[in-house]
Parts: structure tokens; C-alpha cells; sequence
């Protein structure tokens, strides 16, 4: 088999991706002024969020685990050159281009026009590394080829954000705003073609998980709510978290972070071998940026 003819057989992808930021509108608060209640007195901080229920992800399912195709090289269905890792054979397969003249023996007494031979050997030196494919068997298991896709789909790094901001500070008991930029709550996708088949995996974003950085976490449905300066004290968000203790009497700083989970599914069109569809369960990303928020006691003032 030439380079060329190798060369053609390269995996094509289709990646859909937007990724986008967003930072918060808000001004610095003087470290100083607080009412008997121990809030800012200046606009700068969000107030108490008048819904501050996250919502429940409910069961989040098992994603895929172990190699997409066991015994393959790291797992890997498709190779860089769009060989397919063939089980019975122990190697990556590619059907010869061009295929044999139809006198060869490589066609084994068969009917070219019934098939096609494929090989792992691209100098075809070896006659047990060459066999026959009829028409319309399907040569990958795209529920394989998904499962691989998922290391190479386009998820969203979250990028976290939190109100009161890292200039300011929180207090014990109060509730913090938390988001991430909307325009990174999005579905992604990514396909491979081989073989005559189009697999194709969408991952649709469920809810963000949160790590509070405190050893808490907590799960909101949606990318939650931008803070921004002048909104009410009773502005609603469906994304918050108090924290209730503090572990070092003069403040505490944690550092807070996102992770989107997506639900995952694939669908496969062209020689599918009769599979179509699937799920694979939900997929949790790797965080984006972080922040971070500094936590002290409520201040009492005594008139």
C-alpha cells in the first residue's frame, strides 16, 4: 500500500465548538463599611437570592469506562491513519487500495464483485494477514468508535465565577452567587467517518458541579446566573452556596471551581452493521479557570 494511498485513508473529524468568557460586573467593595448585619453598604454585593434551589441533577448514570476497544494499542479503535483495529487478527486493518487483480490468489476463490480484501500487512507479504470482506459487513462496532470519541470531544473547560468577587469578601451564612459564562452551556460534537460509516457523538450539557474548595460541593441545573452590579437585593438565582463554618478564625480563602457533566449519546449512519444509536452515560469535563472568595465572620456593631 503506497503513502498516499495511507495518506487518504486519514480519519476525518467534524468538531463544533464555541468557547466564550465573561467577567463579572462588579466593583470593589470598601473592606470597611458594613451595616448591623455585617453586609456592604455600597451596591457591589449581590443580596440573599430570592430562589437559591440548584435544582436536582438527579441519578448521573455511569460514563464509559475502560479501553474502546480492549486488546487495541491504548485502547484506540482507529488509528492516525484510519486503520481499524481488528480483534480476530490482532492489528489495525485497512482494506487494500487498489485491490488485487481479479485472477489473484488473494481473493481466495471469492467474487470481487462480492467484497473486498482487507490486510494489517501494508506490504501484503504475508498471505494469513489478508482476508475477505463481503459487501455490506460492517467492519467497526460504533458503540467502539464513540467510546473513543469521547477523548476527543470539544467539552467546555468551565470557567468559574463568584459573587462576591475575589477584590471582596463573604461572610459566614451568606449566600454567594455562582456561575459560569452561558456561552460555554452548550451541546458539542464530534465525528469520525471510516469505513463507510459516519459516527457521530453529541454531549449535552445537564448541570455544572461545583467545588467550593472547602471539600463541599454542589451541583446547579444550568450555567447559573451572572451577577451584575444594581440588581436587587432579592434577585433570584438558581446557583448559590453558603458556606457555614470557618476553619481559620481570621478568614478563610478557598479556591472555587466548575466542571460541566454532560449526557452522551452517539448515533451511526452508512455501514453501521444495524447499530444506529447508543448511550454512553454521562461524562463529566475537566474545570476551566478558577476563582476564589475570602470568608470572614459577620462584624457586630455595637452603637
Amino acid at each position: 500500500m503506497s503513502a498516499a494511498a495511507a495518506a487518504a485513508m486519514l480519519v476525518s473529524f467534524v468538531v463544533v465548538l464555541v468557547i466564550g468568557t465573561s467577567s463579572p460586573a462588579m466593583a470593589d467593595c470598601p473592606p470597611d463599611p458594613v451595616d448591623e448585619t455585617g453586609l456592604c453598604l455600597s451596591d457591589t454585593v449581590p443580596g440573599n437570592p430570592g430562589d437559591t434551589d440548584p435544582g436536582d441533577p438527579g441519578d448521573t448514570g455511569d460514563g464509559p469506562t475502560g479501553p474502546a476497544c480492549p486488546g487495541a494499542p491504548n485502547g484506540i479503535c482507529v488509528n492516525d491513519y484510519g486503520f481499524i483495529w481488528n480483534s480476530a487478527h490482532n492489528c489495525y486493518a485497512f482494506p487494500l487500495d487498489p485491490q488485487p487483480e481479479a485472477n489473484s490468489p488473494l481473493w481466495g476463490g471469492h467474487d470481487p464483485a462480492e467484497g473486498t480484501i482487507w490486510s494489517c500487512d501494508p506490504t501484503v507479504s504475508v498471505p494469513e494477514n489478508v482476508w475477505f470482506v463481503p459487501n455490506g459487513a460492517a467492519v467497526i462496532d460504533p458503540a467502539q468508535v464513540a467510546q473513543q470519541l469521547v477523548e476527543q470531544a470539544p467539552f467546555e473547560l468551565a470557567n468559574a465565577h463568584i459573587a462576591p468577587p475575589p477584590t471582596y469578601h463573604t461572610y459566614i451564612n451568606y449566600s454567594n452567587w455562582l456561575w459560569i459564562p452561558e456561552d460555554q452551556w452548550h451541546d458539542v460534537s464530534v465525528s469520525l467517518t471510516v469505513a463507510g460509516a459516519t459516527v457521530t457523538l453529541t454531549a449535552t450539557p445537564s448541570y455544572t458541579s461545583w467545588d467550593m474548595g472547602n471539600g463541599e460541593t454542589v451541583s446547579c441545573v444550568g450555567p447559573g446566573r451572572e451577577w451584575v452590579k444594581g440588581m436587587p437585593e432579592d434577585a433570584p438565582t438558581n446557583c448559590s452556596y453558603a458556606y457555614d463554618e470557618m476553619k481559620d478564625p481570621k478568614g478563610d480563602k478557598w479556591t472555587v471551581s466548575a466542571r460541566i457533566n454532560y449526557s452522551v449519546g452517539w448515533t451511526c449512519t452508512g455501514n453501521c452493521g444495524g447499530q444506529t444509536s447508543g448511550d454512553l452515560g454521562d461524562v463529566t469535563a475537566l474545570a476551566g479557570d478558577s476563582t476564589s472568595i475570602t470568608v470572614y465572620q459577620r462584624q457586630t456593631v455595637v452603637r
